[in-house]
């Protein structure tokens, strides 16, 4: 027998990336893209950093000099507003919400293409719209071109699960409107004073994740529910340590496409708490044995911890590409195409 007779029987995956894998998963439904909040807000308001510097000034955070996330921002405004210490954990999130919609009116005028009878119409009904539907009043983000909301290709693979860390609906409407699906929300119950929230798993005990009816699972909260929002740093913390205690991803569906599927976290920065919360309590706790071949799209390349951020990753068999998300989500949808 020739010595090199056992190397044609090599996996067939061995010689290929990620990508390759993740494009070949999507067949057997088992991928699940992570869509962080950073990406969300570029896609809807423009710019995710010159939001959190509005944010910052708009809460007088005494450090608006500096690049501090939302959850820190957020963090400092609840307890400085508190007065005697005593705050209302829901407060803040509200005034998070208003803020969003009042950066979304900002830019609905300078904008020409909102004519200023949609502005004034839209002004009118702004204290009874959450963000969400305030965002489709404006077209933000648009849901013609998908170089500008590749949302849209996303919303077109045959995916049956999605996971996003963002506060609004915009996968939804992408899958509704423009893909002609059937999307099923349904918000994570990170602390008993949830329960109250509507489910799909409620309602609809048959109810089963498909391409057509995917299911679209809100992690880090809602904006319809602003108690849902998991926005400050002692929010983070909470979520993390009721994860840990009760295992707060509350439904097996959720935990089987965890751990069963290739996931993409799509958007994400290592410094903020949004890639921090979902890397340490929701994907790193995963079974060593039901890890799958993932993938990682950060939206900038740190040069001075990208070796640090590959090992990282490493940890949870994640490899990182360094792009454009938009432009990732291009090449997995022409590579689905091209199959």
């Amino acid at each position: 027998m020739e010595a090199d007779f056992f190397t044609q029987v090599a996996p067939a995956t061995a010689n290929k990336s990620k990508k390759a894998i993740v494009i070949e998963n999507m067949a057997d439904g088992k991928v699940v893209p992570i869509i962080g909040n950073v990406f969300m807000n570029d896609l809807a308001f423009g710019n995710h950093d010159a939001l959190t510097k509005g944010w910052a000034s708009f809460t007088r955070y005494p450090f608006a000099d500096q690049l501090h996330d939302c959850a820190r921002i957020a963090q400092f405004a609840s307890v400085s507003q508190a007065g005697d210490g005593l705050f209302d954990e829901t407060r803040i999130k509200k005034q998070y919400l208003e803020f969003l919609k009042a950066a979304l009116q900002l830019l609905a005028a300078r904008d020409a293409k909102v004519s200023a009878s949609r502005r004034a119409e839209v002004a009118e009904q702004a204290r009874n719209l959450t963000v969400s539907e305030m965002a489709r009043r404006f077209d933000y983000p648009a849901l013609e071109d998908p170089t500008q909301n590749p949302l849209l290709l996303l919303a077109q693979l045959p995916l049956p699960v999605y996971i996003t860390t963002g506060y609004h609906d915009f996968l939804e409407v992408a899958l509704r409107e423009k893909a002609g699906k059937e999307p099923q929300t349904e918000v994570c119950i990170w602390h008993e004073g949830l329960r109250s929230i509507p489910s799909i798993y409620n309602n609809n005990q048959g109810y089963e994740p498909s391409v057509q009816k995917p299911l679209v699972y809100h992690l880090h909260g809602l904006d319809l529910y602003p108690e849902s929002l998991i926005l400050t740093e002692d929010d983070y913390l909470d979520f993390l340590n009721n994860l840990a205690k009760n295992s707060y991803v509350n439904h097996a569906r959720i935990k089987q496409a965890l751990t069963e599927s290739s996931l993409v976290m799509i958007g994400y920065r290592p410094r903020d708490w949004d890639f921090r919360a979902v890397f340490r309590g929701v994907i790193k706790p995963r079974p060593l044995g039901m890890w799958k071949d993932s993938v990682a799209i950060q939206l900038e390349k740190e040069a001075t911890g990208q070796e640090y951020l590959q090992k990282y990753m490493r940890q949870a068999m994640f490899e990182v590409e360094w792009m454009e998300p938009g432009q990732f989500i291009r090449e997995l949808y022409e590579g689905w195409e091209q199959r």
